[in-house]
């Protein structure tokens, strides 16, 4: 029920329009005419940076359009220098307002008419409150809010990061503050803060009573009680509290704040007698109050959390508790929000029910700054705890690739029909060393079930001490294994499944002069065992800073009796600065040699968090080499001097298939069909816009739409997937290279559509060389990587998939003769408790498995049950 801040909660500071002087000033506010910062004044101009005072008055405007807001059709222009023009002042201003030091709420105003020529960045204490909008004709101006702290009596408004920023006006108030006290109507609120005894939210006062179903405003008076003078509480806050679930009088509280973060203290109890409560208590997504039952000794419980409030509102509600009793409630904003990394949701959801018991915690991520730092999650800043006991549950703590998840897997199974708290604290921080908003969860196991008539046994550590990343079996008998690091394992293997001392091959490394990073591994059609012939990917090792090279992907052919001689077949494909790289490979039924290359970013548009690199006409694509074609080292660069063309005749290495952003594995099934797991986006990626001049590479394909917007911080993760990938079909990444525009399934209806990105308007039409029915749900953050097509016994012909990430196990899907998935299954016993799987391979005369773990450095066996 968003609403104006809660009037007992701000109080208003200035109102400032930029304008002209000769222009009317809207009612409300004071005119700035671009004049240099004045003391007497309080308020003005400054050079940036400097703090000098600067003149910009010739940098004011009045575009005079009819139909806009007054407000809006006045301007200043922060960097006039931007655009080079002789009406203005070129040095670049910022705006400083005379305030005592203290918590101010900023909200500004951007934008302007055509040309659309500036990207329009407000910064207020440095906190960003506007980044990098782009005007359009649908969307002139925006607003944003940053809550902020001031310490030097000033407080600066500047556009740095902004390209001829346009500022249309600014309100100061002070921080949102509100501390409730709930209580009947007759009772005074304890000192400092607001009564509340029952009534409604109304959007004048700004808080009150809603319904926990439909946000309606609900009316609870009646409901307040204070136990005073009988109980003899010496704190009035406690004396007194509101039943928020009283037969027929139910509810929960909001407060209309503006978005950002905010601490919040709850306390719950009753000074009374009573003790038939079970108290329960959360703050938006958060727990912060699980079960409390009130003893005699033991009256009041309290807690405080520190929220993410997005809609408007921020809500405190009591659902799953019997009736519990809110005694008050202080909320306080966060200055410099925009610039803390905190938890955007989480998977499985605050109060969620029957969550499977081998499931893992998922963490969407807030990162302003850069990803998560990969050490500061520990068992200390990262825990799950049993809430009936606070018993610490063991699990392993990750982050993704590209460091925009939190990812907890517990190493057994969790106990069914049991509720859990789960917690992230400040002791997690971003690559920056920033701390992260603290956030916990509680949520309930479901029954377990049963896993079925198919069981493996596991023997862990068959091979221990190197980071493995891909396995495979070899003409020869023996198990290959590529690393992290450029080393191949060859591995015999000893009766009952077990495996020998190894020989490393380091043919990769010696070629390429340094480490490299050993994904794909697929033995030549042609090799034998005494001549085998082993195509590899290898690629510059990611180690955690975001400087790897782009172009630095390469295909590679080892051959010899010991695979010692590596003659570099492909070089120069593209790469991110992260872990999207050249990935694996597997050989069609056509003898080419098809190719997963991942994307360069997140959502198809460059993002801070990957480091602003664009994608590549190769990126993100299922590619087909044909080595009859190759008449030597194959350079395929095609941008920043490269010119390779996939698309020209005859050329050795083509698109087969497109919108494939992270495919880890390839899998050709005996059906003809080739199957690839794919990593969908985290939340907080950036889609590009369809242009208004459409580039040549449409013609090409011969697309003429949907046109769609760009999309910003993309608020919702992709899910992961299965692909089943046929020629010349989109598969959902944004590629502009390429003419591809749409993210996943856009947004056609207003209804739920497969795929949708909500962020879309509705009527947004998927791509039309989507292929829908090839795309298939492989679980949210499951990191769905390596693959195979089992054979023999009483999974025949399922695709076994390995997740990485939530759940670290290995899923199996149902394949049909025309190439269908169907019937994902987990929990199979065996397939569960690994240590971040990575890859996955079977050894067809035994039916046995071998399974990569990265997070252990070994591979595990595992042993079809009789």
């Amino acid at each position: 029920m968003p609403g104006a801040p809660a009037t007992a909660a701000v109080t208003a500071v200035a109102k400032v329009n930029f304008q002209p002087a000769g222009s009317a000033v809207p009612a409300g506010y004071v005119a700035d005419t671009g004049a240099a910062f004045d003391a007497g004044r309080g308020y003005g101009w400054v050079r940036r940076g400097t703090g000098e005072a600067l003149d910009l008055t010739r940098n004011t405007r009045d575009r005079g359009r009819a139909g806009i807001d007054a407000r809006l059709n006045t301007i200043v222009h922060m960097q006039y220098g931007d655009v080079g023009g002789t009406n203005g002042v070129l040095t670049e201003g910022a705006w400083e307002y005379a305030v005592p030091n203290g918590t101010y709420q900023v909200t500004v105003s951007v934008g302007d008419q055509p040309a659309y020529d500036s990207r329009h960045t407000v910064r207020a204490e440095g906190v960003p409150a506007v980044d990098g909008f782009v005007s359009t004709a649908a969307a002139e101006f925006r607003q944003g809010t940053a809550t902020v702290a001031v310490t030097d009596g000033r407080l600066t408004i500047d556009a740095v990061g902004g390209t001829n920023t346009k500022l249309n006006y600014v309100e100061i108030t002070t921080a949102f503050a509100l501390k409730v006290d709930f209580s009947d109507a007759a009772t005074a609120p304890a000192a400092g803060y607001a009564r509340d005894s029952g009534g409604a939210f109304t959007a004048a006062r700004g808080y009150g009573w809603v319904d926990i179903g439909t946000r309606a405003p609900v009316d609870l008076t009646g409901n307040g009680r204070n136990r005073n003078p009988a109980a003899g509480q010496a704190d009035p806050r406690l004396a007194t509290f509101m039943h928020a679930q009283l037969p027929g009088k139910t509810g929960m509280w909001e407060a209309a704040v503006p978005a950002g973060l905010y601490t919040v203290t709850v306390a719950v109890g009753d000074a009374g007698t009573a003790v038939d409560s079970t108290h329960w208590v959360s703050v938006e997504d958060q727990n912060a109050i699980a079960a409390f039952v009130p003893t005699s000794a033991t009256k009041f419980a309290t807690a405080t959390r520190t929220v993410r409030v997005t809609d408007g509102a921020l809500t405190i509600s009591p659902a799953g508790g019997v009736n519990t009793k809110f005694a008050y409630a202080d909320i306080a904003a966060v200055p410099g929000a925009a610039t803390i990394p905190a938890v955007r949701a989480s998977t499985p959801a605050n109060g969620a029910t029957n969550v499977p018991v081998t499931a893992s915690v998922v963490e969407d991520l807030v990162l302003p700054n850069g990803g998560v730092r990969a050490a500061s999650l520990t068992a200390s800043t990262v825990t799950l705890t049993r809430l009936s006991d606070g018993a610490a549950v063991p699990a392993t703590t990750i982050t993704s690739g590209g460091g925009d998840v939190i990812n907890l897997s517990p190493t057994a199974p969790l106990a069914p029909l049991t509720a859990y708290r789960f917690s992230v604290t400040s002791g997690v921080t971003d690559v920056t060393g920033k701390p992260f908003a603290p956030y916990s969860i509680v949520f309930t196991t479901g029954s377990g079930g049963t896993t079925g008539p198919v069981a493996f046994d596991k023997t862990v550590g068959v091979a221990t001490g190197a980071p493995f990343t891909t396995v495979v079996k070899g003409p020869d008998g023996r198990l290959y294994a590529g690393t992290l690091d450029g080393r191949i394992f060859r591995f015999p293997i000893n009766a009952g499944g077990t495996l020998g001392t190894p020989t490393i091959i380091n043919s990769v490394r010696d070629n390429a002069g340094t480490t490299r990073t050993v994904i794909g591994m697929a033995f030549d059609p042609a090799s034998t065992a005494a001549a085998p012939i082993l195509w590899v990917t290898d690629n510059y090792e990611y180690v955690g800073p975001l400087n790897v090279p782009d172009w630095s992907g390469r295909i590679g052919r080892l051959s010899g009796a010991d695979l010692n001689t590596y003659t570099p077949m492909v070089v120069n494909l593209p790469r991110s600065v992260k872990d999207h790289e050249t990935n694996s490979l597997a050989f069609g039924p056509d003898g080419a040699l098809y190719v997963s290359q991942g994307a360069n970013n997140a959502m198809g548009a460059v993002d801070s968090t990957w480091g602003n690199r664009p994608e590549r006409l190769l990126s993100a694509a299922v590619l087909r080499l044909d080595p009859a074609k190759l008449t030597g080292t194959l350079n395929v660069k095609t941008e920043e001097g490269g010119t390779y063309d996939p698309y020209a005749a005859n050329a050795p290495l083509t698109i087969h298939a497109t919108g494939v952003r992270n495919a880890y594995d390839l899998v050709w099934h005996r059906n003809g069909h080739l199957y690839a797991p794919t990593n969908g986006s985290a939340a907080g990626g950036n889609t590009p816009a369809t242009p208004a001049t459409l580039p040549a590479s449409c013609a090409r394909r011969g697309y003429t739409g949907p046109a769609v917007p760009a999309l910003s911080n993309v608020p919702t993760a992709e899910t992961d997937y299965v692909f089943d990938v046929l020629p010349g079909r989109y598969y959902g990444h944004p590629n502009p290279v390429r003419c591809e525009w749409v993210l996943a399934g856009g947004n056609p209806t207003s209804g739920t559509d497969p795929f949708q990105v909500g962020a879309y308007p509705v009527g947004t039409q998927p791509d039309p060389d989507l292929h829908l029915a090839g795309i298939v749900d492989a679980g949210l953050h499951a990191s769905a990587n390596g693959a195979i097509e089992y054979r023999g016994g009483a999974l025949d012909g399922k695709l076994l998939v390995v997740r990485y990430s939530s759940g670290q196990d290995i899923e199996t899907f149902d394949v049909s003769p025309t190439g269908a998935l169907s019937n994902r299954t987990t929990g199979i016993t065996g397939f569960t408790g690994f240590s971040q799987p990575l890859d996955i391979t079977q050894d067809q005369t035994t039916g046995f498995l071998y399974v990569t773990e990265l997070g252990a450095s070994r591979i595990t066996l595992l042993k079809p049950g009789p």
